[in-house]
């Protein structure tokens, strides 16, 4: 189930080095991307309209690529400029254009009808080198639906028990308290205190905790966890937090889905820069890959479950209203999208 008029992290903006062509694959289509020579990034089908040559083999030209299998050389916009040894180029020849922006530090595709893609729907997230945050990032690829990603991070109840020796040690209050969960125009927000916990990773001292994260179509996770005095949390009477806390991390992830059964899986984490030294982010960054490894174990073994036998229905609990929601919020899109006609192609006529 996918969401096409939704904005897709393609990978993170330094991966697209100038004069470089790089081959992505978002929700099975596949992709080309370039810069042109004032750094904008270009992204095409990777598949030349002449004999399908994918344009990732292809060659940067100044602002063009060109097709190595018979030179055709496209423009921008889409439009073939030149075709070896024919001065007529049909109206025809031309390659899908798909919308691109960047934010924060990701490549951003619009996967779907080019005329909705607003970049004002794409999800704040902070830039890796942003003076104010110290932050350390990387990306793995899974072999299993996004969805079961997804709901991973809808549910942060596991951490008590898949990561009771990383991100949940110490803390079964994950799995006791249930979080409120606000449903937004694309996506949800969820939010909990929990009381008492040890910040281990820079100092073992006890602070209440604010965890609060939206989590957006397709699978965008914008999550800060601040920690309080403790007795914040019941002064407050467990309502949102508007003073400064004493400590404040940040971690930003985006899954994107490749194809049905496999999806790249992008993570950034850390603190203010005032907060953290860069011997404590390296030291939360190792429990945060070594926690992420072990979703990853787990969650490409439930595929591997589910793939024997997709008929049976999974048992429902109180665990599941993040999840539950966030699916029928991509059901209803996936419905509207059905209904109405696509105007996908961004091609110059």
């Amino acid at each position: 189930m996918w969401v096409r008029n939704a904005w897709y992290v393609a990978g993170w903006s330094h991966e697209l080095e100038a004069g470089k062509v790089v081959a992505r694959t978002i929700i099975n289509d596949p992709l080309a991307f370039y810069r042109k020579q004032d750094g904008t990034a270009v992204v095409f089908e990777d598949r030349c309209c002449h004999r399908f040559a994918p344009l990732s083999k292809g060659r940067v030209e100044q602002d063009d690529l060109r097709c190595m299998y018979h030179g055709l050389k496209f423009a921008p916009d889409g439009r073939c400029v030149e075709i070896p040894g024919q001065s007529l180029i049909p109206q025809s020849a031309a390659v899908r254009r798909y919308p691109a922006v960047e934010s924060g530090s990701w490549l951003w595709v619009w996967m779907g009808d080019a005329a909705l893609a607003d970049p004002a729907l794409v999800p704040a997230s902070i830039a890796l080198d942003d003076p104010g945050y110290r932050l350390k990032a990387s990306q793995m690829d899974y072999a299993a639906d996004y969805q079961l990603i997804d709901d991973n991070l809808l549910d942060l109840s596991h951490l008590s028990y898949a990561h009771e020796k990383t991100l949940g040690l110490g803390s079964p209050q994950w799995a006791d308290e249930r979080p409120r969960i606000i449903r937004l125009d694309r996506g949800v927000r969820v939010q909990r205190w929990l009381r008492n916990q040890v910040r281990g990773y820079v100092r073992n001292e006890t602070y209440d905790m604010w965890n609060a994260y939206d989590f957006l179509v397709p699978g965008i996770f914008l999550m800060r966890t601040a920690w309080y005095a403790p007795g914040t949390a019941d002064r407050l009477q467990l309502k949102p937090p508007t003073e400064a806390p004493v400590f404040l991390r940040c971690d930003e992830q985006a899954v994107t889905p490749t194809t049905a059964r496999s999806s790249r899986y992008f993570f950034a984490t850390g603190a203010r820069s005032g907060d953290i030294d860069q011997t404590q982010l390296d030291r939360m960054y190792g429990v945060v890959e070594a926690a992420f490894g072990e979703d990853k174990d787990i969650i490409e073994a439930q595929q591997i479950v589910i793939d024997r036998d997709p008929t049976r229905r999974m048992l429902p609990t109180s665990f599941d209203a993040g999840p539950t929601q966030f699916r029928r919020i991509l059901q209803e899109m996936v419905e509207r999208e059905t209904q109405a006609p696509q105007r996908t192609a961004a091609v110059a006529q």
